[in-house]
């Protein structure tokens, strides 16, 4: 799962480091925007602007639970 949506979000927003493990502070309004656009469209879940929070994207292995969790609530 972790190595699925690495290489998405790579091709999505080849610009941003996402070994960081300071990703939100890293990302811009549209890098967000296009994650949460990317994972949503993938697998079939709803990611909304209430999670993007710093928490959820933290790093990579932060943004994986997330997509985790709202796979479990479907």
């Amino acid at each position: 799962m972790k190595e699925k949506i690495l290489n998405l979000l790579e091709d999505a927003l080849p610009m941003v480091d996402f070994s960081s493990e300071f990703l939100f502070s890293a990302m811009d309004s549209l890098s967000v925007t296009t994650v949460l656009a990317v994972l949503s469209d993938e697998f079939k879940i709803t990611l909304d602007s209430e999670d993007a929070t710093p928490k959820n994207f933290m790093n990579l292995d932060s943004i994986v639970a997330l997509v985790e969790n709202k796979l479990k609530e479907k």
